[in-house]
């Protein structure tokens, strides 16, 4: 039996607690993805102007959006599957596990969307605290932007997680879930793909973890607050310094033969440009006569000779 029939004879059932432990990791992998994205493009249009690798970690992932999509979609499924009256729900959400609620779609859809506006909020104080208090790093600051607490959550960013939320509810939530249970369903992808992700994942974390502590360590010492978005534009730019550095000197002993050879050229055709084919010298040892001002001299030896 190869791996694909023994994998096609495992059931996985979405709604036991292993299902939802998968389901949350497929969740965590594509917010993590998508939020990379959203705040690359943020930083790079928006805010900075530039392009930058936000967030802790140096692969394409921000923990962070894996946490709040994880968030939303289980605000989503359990408000829908404990809150909601079936009768009442369109069609096109019919994928989604409606239970024998009181309330109707639309109460339901409300109450989804201010949960979520809530939990990513607090996510993200909570994260912002853990590395603002504990490791003395700020990964973002609202601390210009009104109401805001800390600088680290703000109305604004509230009201944007709000519309995130409504988003994903309206849009994503009926088709995200149905190829998360087409993954569930097939142990080749919960090993290959959740297997070869969070190994990646693990070692970018580790690698991230210690140079935080170091900075860490080194913050506490002066006892300040290090901003880790202009730590990382300082990074970019003393590796691109030295990138630079070293290239001109490749370029520059690429080119070094051929640059003997039009010195050695020059000084051949210079030499020709002076009577007797040699360039007159300086006391000190330098190059300082031309061939008419050594013509003119030659001659006026010649007259007082005479």
């Amino acid at each position: 039996m190869n791996f694909l029939n023994f994998a096609d004879t495992i059931v996985i059932n979405p709604d036991g607690p292993f299902g939802n432990f998968l389901e949350f990791l497929y969740v965590f992998i594509i917010g993590s993805f998508l939020g990379y994205l959203a705040e690359v493009l943020f930083r790079r249009f928006v805010s900075m102007k530039r392009w930058i690798n936000p967030g802790f970690l140096r692969g394409p992932c921000l923990p962070l959006y894996g946490f709040g999509l994880g968030t939303l979609h289980f605000i989503c499924v359990y408000t829908f599957q404990y809150l909601c009256d079936p009768k009442t729900v369109p069609a096109y959400y019919s994928s989604l596990a409606i239970g024998n609620g009181p309330l109707s779609f639309w109460a339901v859809c409300l109450i989804s969307i201010a949960l979520i506006g809530i939990g990513m909020t607090l996510i993200e104080y909570i994260a912002g605290l853990i590395f603002v208090k504990g490791l003395h790093i700020k990964l973002w600051d609202y601390s210009n932007l009104k109401g805001n607490i800390q600088g680290i959550i703000c109305p604004l960013f509230s009201f944007i997680w709000l519309a995130a939320g409504t988003i994903y509810l309206f849009g994503v939530s009926p088709a995200l879930s149905q190829a998360i249970e087409f993954l569930i369903e097939r142990l080749w992808g919960m090993t290959f793909l959740l297997g070869g992700y969070f190994s990646i994942f693990c070692l970018d974390f580790i690698n991230s973890l210690i140079l935080s502590i170091k900075l860490s360590g080194k913050a506490k010492s002066l006892n300040l607050t290090v901003d880790f978005e202009k730590f990382k534009i300082l990074q970019v730019k003393d590796v691109k310094s030295d990138r630079l550095t070293s290239m001109v000197e490749n370029i520059k002993k690429s080119a070094q033969p051929i640059t003997d050879k039009i010195s050695e050229f020059g000084h051949e055709f210079k030499k020709h440009l002076y009577i007797g084919n040699e360039i007159p010298k300086k006391a000190g040892g330098e190059n300082d006569e031309t061939p008419r001002t050594k013509e003119r001299n030659i001659n006026k030896d010649d007259e007082i000779k005479s």
